[in-house]
């Protein structure tokens, strides 16, 4: 391909990559086109008012604090009840717009999160899309179906101030860090990165759950498939010990990532993983040949699954799990 063709071929990719983030945000604010800056549905009305008593409260008084008017007659104790990421972030953003002297009011930063959001995962997306298939083209139509895609449209109309419309964002960004940090040997930092997107999902949607289960399940295929080493096991332990030391510290998820039977999957494929690179040590220190090492491995995932299913055993009979 001659240097001009390349030259339009480019120009074209970055013009419909521009599009697609312009649609992202511009199709999100027919809401607010037709109606202002109006925070719409009941939901996002309650987390609104959530944001608020945050903003004004600051950070220790919204974890204990037990509102008399929800539920009534029971009330709420709401700081340890809900999923607070998209409140932290509509505070923040409101708190940094002031900063660089560009002030918004806290109602309209939480209008038009849902939009920015929307926005965010687009990127994300076509980031994501790109890192699996090796495509630009990809990943760019990908940004486009994203940005247009009603599915992803309906949890992320400005005005729409639910946690989906920023859990769907981080959602996306640890799938592109998670597939980033095992491009090569090299690429194992970026999951320190998965860990903290991680964590926002935890503290945004209790959606995380899935996140988790898919990012074990695909370790534990990599594994099934003779495609263990040691940038996967860097990079799954980093993504699960920052990503859950972080999200045990949310008050609505707690120690759940550590006793949620249906967590126990990404636990289980993180001793796993230890076993298997302690494994590959042992081979490399006492230079086994590939039958000895069979036949190690063999051994010592027979001994570690019978203590794992005693060890479940005790802790179901407990109550623990």
């Amino acid at each position: 391909m001659g240097a001009l063709a390349n030259t339009i071929l480019w120009s074209w990719r970055i013009q419909l990559l521009i599009a697609a983030l312009w649609w992202a945000y511009a199709i999100r604010l027919y809401a607010v086109n037709e109606f202002g800056m109006v925070i719409h549905e009941f939901d996002p009305w309650f987390n609104y008012r959530a944001a608020e008593y945050l903003a004004a409260n600051g950070s220790d008084q919204f974890f204990k604090w037990f509102d008399h008017t929800a539920w009534y007659p029971l009330g709420r104790p709401v700081g340890t009840t809900i999923y607070p990421g998209m409140q932290f972030a509509a505070v923040w953003i409101w708190q940094g717009l002031e900063l660089v002297g560009q002030p918004m009011s806290l109602n309209d930063v939480c209008v038009m999160i849902p939009a920015w959001f929307g926005v965010v995962a687009t990127v994300f997306l076509g980031l994501l899309t790109y890192e699996g298939s090796g495509s630009v083209d990809a990943g760019i139509w990908a940004s486009v179906i994203m940005a247009i895609i009603p599915a992803h449209i309906m949890r992320s109309v400005a005005g729409g101030f639910d946690n989906e419309c920023v859990a769907i964002s981080c959602l996306c960004a640890t799938f592109y860090f998670w597939c980033r940090s095992l491009r090569d040997e090299n690429s194992w930092p970026w999951a320190v990165c998965t860990g903290i997107a991680y964590f926002c999902m935890m503290a945004s949607w209790g959606g995380y759950v899935f996140v988790v289960n898919l990012i074990g399940v695909h370790a534990a295929l990599l594994v099934l498939c003779g495609r263990f080493s040691s940038k996967l096991h860097r990079a799954y332990s980093l993504f699960f010990v920052i990503g859950t030391s972080l999200g045990v510290r949310i008050p609505v998820v707690g120690w759940t990532p550590l006793r949620s039977l249906e967590q126990m999957g990404p636990l289980g494929v993180f001793f796993l993983l230890q076993v298997m690179q302690l494994l590959c040590l042992c081979k490399r220190q006492f230079k086994m040949s590939d039958n000895q090492f069979a036949v190690c491995r063999l051994k010592v995932f027979a001994i570690a699954g019978a203590i794992g299913v005693v060890v479940a055993a005790w802790l179901f009979q407990i109550g623990y799990l």
